[in-house]
Formats: C-alpha cells, sequence, structure tokens
C-alpha cells in the first residue's frame, strides 16, 4: 500500500507540476527565464497562458520549489531567477541570516488560505493528540497556524506537533491519500491556492474539511512576494531581464482584476492548471477577492507591499520565538521601509510599472 501511495504522489507530480508543462517550447528569439514558486497562482497562469511572458521577450520556465530552505537557496545559488515565496521567508532569511535577498513586491494576501483536514477531524478541537503535516516547522505558515491553533487553547508541543513534509502541493496530496508515503497518517494541514478549491471539488469521501479560514484571525497578512538576490536588482543583465518578468506579471495581473476578462481569466486558469471550468471559476473568485487575493486592494494595482500585513508576518514570528538571529533593540519599524538594497526594493517593480503604462506590449487577451 505504501509504495501505491507514494507512486500516486509521483504521478500527481510529474502531471501536474513538471516544468516542461509549465513551460513554453524554446524560441531562439526569447531570453530564458527560471522562474521558481511553489505554486502556479492565476496572474502567472495568465501570463503564461495568454502571452504575456512571451510578449515580453521572455521564454519562462517554471521550477517547482520542494521546500522553503531549498528554494531560497536556490536562488541565493542562482538557480533561480526569481521566485515567488511568502514574504516571512525573506524576512527570515534576511534579519536572521543576514543573506543579501530583497522582496521586489508582494502578488497576494494569502488566498483561499485556510486550515484542512480529513474526516475524521472534524473541529480544530479534534486536533489534539494529532500531528499536522507543514512545510517547514519555522516557517510564516507554519507561525500562522500555531497563531489560529492557540486561540482555540491549543499549544505545540502539549497538544499536538509538526510533521515536517514539503511544500503545499505535497501536502495537499498527503492530505487527499490520508496517508504519507511512510504511512504515517495525514491528518490536517495548512491549504492555499489553488489546492483549496480544488479539494472543495473533490467527492465528499475524499473532500477536506476546512476548519477555519486564516482571514478570519489574523487580517492583512502578506504572503506571496516576488524575491530575487539584491546584487541581481542592480546586476545590468539579470535586472533587465527580471524587470521584463515583472512588467510580464503586473500587465497579467492587471488584465486577472479587469472585470471584462473574467471568462478569458478564467479560461486561463483552467488550461493551466488543468482544471473543469467550475472549479477555475472557484479559483478566480480567491484570486480577485479584495482583502486576500492577488488582486487585493492593499496591494494597489501595482504589487505594493501591504506595511501592516507584513508587521502582522514579523509580530507573529517574534511572538514565537523566531527571530534568534536578530540582536536585542532591532529596528523592524525602519528595516521595512522601502529603499535601494533594503528588504524591500521596489527599483525594478517600479522599472516594470513605467514600462506597463507606457503600453509597449499590446495583449488583446482572446481566448
Amino acid at each position: 500500500m505504501h509504495h501505491f501511495q507514494a507512486f500516486r504522489v509521483l504521478y500527481f507530480l510529474l502531471a501536474y507540476l513538471s516544468p516542461v508543462r509549465c513551460a513554453k517550447a524554446p524560441n531562439p528569439a526569447l531570453t530564458p527565464l527560471n522562474y521558481g514558486a511553489f505554486t502556479q497562482t492565476a496572474t502567472y497562469s495568465i501570463a503564461n497562458q495568454l502571452g504575456f511572458f512571451t510578449a515580453n521577450g521572455l521564454n519562462v520556465t517554471f521550477l517547482q520549489i520542494p521546500n522553503s530552505p531549498a528554494g531560497y537557496a536556490a536562488l541565493l545559488n542562482g538557480q533561480y531567477d526569481i521566485l515567488t515565496g511568502t514574504i516571512d521567508n525573506t524576512v527570515n532569511f534576511r534579519f536572521n541570516q543576514q543573506k543579501a535577498l530583497s522582496v521586489l513586491g508582494q502578488l497576494d494576501q494569502g488566498p483561499d488560505l485556510v486550515i484542512a483536514s480529513v474526516h475524521s477531524v472534524a473541529s480544530v478541537q479534534d486536533l489534539r493528540g494529532k500531528t499536522i503535516m507543514v512545510d517547514n516547522a519555522t516557517s510564516g505558515y507554519a507561525y500562522l497556524l500555531r497563531k489560529i491553533l492557540s486561540l482555540f487553547g491549543l499549544v505545540l508541543g502539549t497538544d499536538y506537533t509538526f510533521q515536517v513534509v514539503g511544500a503545499t502541493p505535497l501536502r495537499y496530496q498527503y492530505l487527499i491519500n490520508g496517508t504519507t508515503p511512510d504511512g504515517t497518517p495525514a491528518y490536517a494541514t495548512i491549504l492555499t491556492y489553488p489546492f483549496t478549491a480544488e479539494g472543495e471539488a473533490l467527492p465528499a469521501d475524499t473532500r477536506p474539511n476546512i476548519l477555519a479560514r486564516a482571514s478570519d484571525f489574523v487580517n492583512p497578512f502578506s504572503s506571496s512576494a516576488f524575491t530575487a538576490t539584491t546584487a541581481s536588482i542592480t546586476d545590468g543583465i539579470k535586472g533587465p531581464l527580471i524587470t521584463k518578468f515583472l512588467t510580464a506579471m503586473l500587465e497579467a495581473n492587471q488584465y486577472l482584476a479587469a472585470p471584462k476578462h473574467k471568462s478569458c481569466a478564467i479560461g486561463a486558469i483552467a488550461a493551466q492548471l488543468n482544471i473543469s471550468t467550475a472549479v477555475a471559476t472557484a479559483e478566480y473568485a480567491a484570486a480577485t477577492d479584495p482583502e486576500t487575493g492577488e488582486t487585493a486592494l492593499m496591494q494597489g494595482g501595482i504589487f505594493n507591499v501591504s506595511r501592516q500585513g507584513l508587521l502582522n508576518v514579523i509580530d507573529l514570528r517574534a511572538q514565537f520565538g523566531g527571530f534568534t538571529g536578530v540582536p536585542a533593540g532591532f529596528n523592524f519599524a525602519d528595516a521595512i521601509v522601502p529603499g535601494p538594497g533594503k528588504l524591500i526594493d521596489y527599483t525594478l517593480r517600479d522599472q516594470a510599472v513605467q514600462a506597463a503604462a507606457e503600453g509597449k506590449v499590446k495583449i488583446k487577451g482572446d481566448c
């Protein structure tokens, strides 16, 4: 049985997350860019399916991030040109480990971010004595999970434990299977776009329970952010390359935000994720949620980082001892003020905003 479950997970990863499937055929007229991400967002789906990348001269290869430590290590050693990951990761690497990483802009506020469980776990209280799957025990989502459960009176190590298994795609598949490949029962985990809606569309016998929505407890909560090495921002080759990527994503994001494009946006999401129109419609609703989605008002239509959302992320990490590498008296308020070479550096984002405003790329968005 364990071999069968492992085969199902391998099949899921190959079919759903293969970089070959997520990249266009090589075109010598296009410049290659390696993009690391945990999930294929709605904005990425539109950019890839409707030609925003190619219109900006890019051949983008999507590279699935297996877990947070591996993803950011890959960015630092040059395997990715840019990645999208939770902003907490950049906060951690920058402030605790003094790694030269910068956030270029914020993509979302955690769309469809939920605590999901198997059927035998009907409420948060049922998590007592259970193991909960996480990507990393000291990541932003893990701290968010601890915060929500603490409000129900549950304490990590006393009432429940963590099992580190990797990124959301893996955790989702294990949750649906009801077990990890080694036979350990899978009880619950954090899910987000696109897996929450996909899970809700499953037959009743495999459909996860939604125990809590994160936005009901911590809101705003800055989540996915465009991140690059600080040095790449001023690099004469990488900087312009990343700007083209951000321009394409910004144009796709603005396309997503326009109600007149709803049908085409849903079609692009369905095609990219290989899901039904009905499920893609639910994904579209999550992506365009004005509080938590990829077009959330706090992002201002130009990938602004929500200061309050970021402060909430920092506060959660601080509550659970997540700043062991930060000296006493560290000024977080000043450290998150945007500026060249800082945690938040809008240099390339601003160039992308200007390029998009100039309207050099003409996308009709026909579908």
